[in-house]
């Protein structure tokens, strides 16, 4: 009964995060929500800050996984796709971020900020936008 009452209350916790971020997020933006800017100013400053070092073509792509681009996260790395949209547990990204394993915890050296864990889970919650796309090649 313990475990179950601990459970839910830790997802009841992270709902609660993801929503606060989520009303942080939009705080002095207009009322409604916009995906792109959502992206750009809020998901895209935490991959550059806190990713792109080991996970982008600019610097290393570490387990083969490239955030710099949108069909980066699509396609993956080692393990397949970073982010199901629309599913935190399906995600990859999430399950890393969240330091659940230590063995694929991310970045490795520190756990990220609650408020942007959050960010980033409400950004899978959402659908994970993503509004970048890549120059076709001549």
């Amino acid at each position: 009964m313990l475990t179950l009452v601990s459970s839910n209350m830790k997802w009841f916790t992270i709902l609660l995060i993801s929503l606060t971020a989520l009303v942080v997020a939009r705080a002095g933006e207009e009322s409604s929500y916009e995906p792109t800017r959502f992206f750009n100013s809020k998901i895209l400053p935490i991959l550059k800050n806190r990713c792109f070092e080991c996970h982008s073509k600019d610097h290393e792509v570490d387990g083969g996984l490239a955030l710099d681009t949108r069909s980066g996260w699509e396609t993956g790395g080692d393990h397949g796709p970073a982010v199901k949209p629309l599913d935190l547990k399906r995600s990859p990204l999430i399950h890393a971020v969240r330091h659940l394993d230590s063995d694929s915890a991310m970045p490795p050296d520190e756990k990220l900020p609650a408020l942007e864990v959050a960010l980033l889970e409400t950004w899978v919650l959402l659908g994970a936008p993503d509004p970048r796309v890549e120059a076709k090649k001549p």
